[in-house]
């Protein structure tokens, strides 16, 4: 797996724009999938997501909701600064509006947009500038959400539909699991931003409410 500086130039130098990954000399498989990593290794695993379909959109709809309650607590003059710890240049405006953003660009990719590292990452337009309107955009995301699965539910309940992404054509369910954990991790990271600058996160999400996702232990690397 590579995380230093030497090993990113390597990935970089085979074209590789996106990590984690594991490398083996000029062969590598990104590590998105735990099931391609064990059958890249060698490894025999017949584990699958933890959670089912079902239970991973709840996942998603509570975050999207924590959204709707913790953006409006950003302060606005904090809303368009960097935030103080991150590998990338990211405003609070950009973090709050990319964990919402994940799930429209999986619910993009059912209907058949190719779940690209640049979909979920798509920048919020310039007409968002304050935290509210972030909530609102949760709203908005959420409510499609639950109407995306209430179709779903009838028809695949088990996600078998293969979708198109950066990491390869995948079962639906492994999307899924991939964007519930990934809004979760960037929600703990609002929710400890907001503790960092003093301010309670209205009903904070607890470990109980994130079982079962896959997420790093450290809200933020370092």
């Amino acid at each position: 797996m590579f995380n230093d500086p030497d090993g990113l130039a390597q990935l970089d130098a085979l074209g590789v724009k996106t990590t984690p990954v594991v490398a083996r000399g000029n062969d590598y498989v990104l590590g998105q999938v735990i099931t391609d990593v064990a059958k890249f290794l060698g490894l025999k695993f017949e584990g699958g997501p933890a959670l089912t379909p079902k239970q991973l959109v709840g996942k998603a709809d509570m975050v999207l909701a924590a959204a709707q309650r913790f953006a409006p607590q950003i302060p606005q003059d904090k809303f368009g600064e960097l935030l103080p710890m991150s590998g990338r240049k990211r405003t609070y405006r950009e973090l709050a509006h990319h964990l919402v953003r994940i799930q429209e660009a999986m619910m993009e990719a059912t209907q058949g947009v190719e779940f690209t590292i640049e979909q979920p990452v798509r920048p919020p337009a310039d007409s968002i500038t304050k935290p509210a309107q972030i909530a609102d955009y949760a709203a908005g995301v959420q409510r499609r959400l639950r109407e995306w699965w209430a179709a779903q539910e009838q028809t695949d309940p088990n996600c078998r539909k293969v979708v198109k992404t950066y990491f390869g054509d995948q079962p639906l369910a492994v999307l899924l699991e991939r964007c519930a954990w990934h809004s979760a991790q960037h929600t703990r990271q609002l929710q400890y931003l907001l503790g960092r600058m003093g301010i309670e996160p209205d009903q904070p999400l607890t470990a109980d409410d994130l079982k079962g996702l896959p997420l790093p232990e450290k809200v933020w690397e370092e």
